[in-house]
């Protein structure tokens, strides 16, 4: 049984980096691509980062150069240098994370905070911002101290821990265990599981914790994916497709 307060989290379909096409004037994580989703109903899952001068933005890919044709690091760019820029070829701007609250108009959110060092600056602006936020929200991370930090110093947000089976990843065969089997999962109080949907049928942890918690599947990409992997996970986050609409009427 999903605990009430958690429930908001399975009843609408999320739309990954917003109801984007990267070959139109709303690509991923743009305010237009935010308007979207939330005019259609669907709630949204972002990336935050932040600027070299301290400014929340959102973007996924911690180097520019495919979404914007720059070359070097998000990190490294002020927030002014980031501004000069564009997505893919529209007239779209990086966004900063207050012009996405405000896109976002009140629809449930699930907040990506990427994998950086210094834990502690991101994670209070994060939280700072969202305190004003008129809807539901949560935070995620691939790095299991980041979703700690939120255990220890916000614990009342809603926390959880992306996943995948880190095939290829640059680390070792421990590290990888510890990450894809979810062994860091109850230490930093993860409230929801969000696995990669190549490998979540498989992943014998991740049934555990669906007895418990909610599990939400990433990226889904075909109404037949979501359809195969359904009884897998309790809501999904997806892209490249439109979905049919049974998520607004789930019991």
């Amino acid at each position: 049984m999903i605990r009430e307060d958690y429930k908001w989290l399975t009843d609408v379909y999320v739309a990954h980096r917003g109801l984007h096409d990267n070959n139109s004037d709303a690509p991923e994580n743009s305010i237009p691509a935010f308007k979207l989703a939330a005019a259609n109903g669907y709630g949204i899952e972002t990336d935050v980062q932040m600027s070299k001068d301290g400014v929340l933005v959102v973007f996924h890919d911690d180097t520019l150069a495919r979404m914007t044709g720059a070359s070097g690091k998000l990190c490294d760019f002020t927030f002014e240098q980031l501004r000069e820029l564009r997505l893919l070829n529209t007239d779209c701007q990086i966004p900063t994370f207050d012009e996405f609250l405000e896109a976002a108009a009140g629809v449930n959110l699930i907040v990506e905070i990427k994998t950086h060092s210094d834990i502690g600056e991101v994670e209070q602006k994060v939280y700072d911002a969202l305190k004003n936020y008129k809807g539901n929200y949560c935070i995620e991370s691939f790095n299991p101290f980041i979703v700690r930090w939120y255990k220890v110093h916000a614990p009342k947000v809603i926390r959880g821990q992306l996943s995948c089976d880190y095939e290829g990843a640059p680390f070792s065969k421990f590290k990888k265990w510890i990450l894809r089997e979810l062994k860091l999962c109850k230490w930093n109080g993860s409230q929801f599981i969000a696995y990669d949907a190549e490998t979540i049928r498989n992943n014998k942890a991740v049934k555990r914790f669906g007895k418990k918690i909610p599990i939400i599947c990433w990226t889904i990409k075909s109404q037949a994916q979501h359809d195969g992997l359904r009884g897998c996970y309790d809501n999904m986050i997806f892209d490249s497709f439109t979905p049919l609409r049974d998520d607004l009427n789930r019991n």
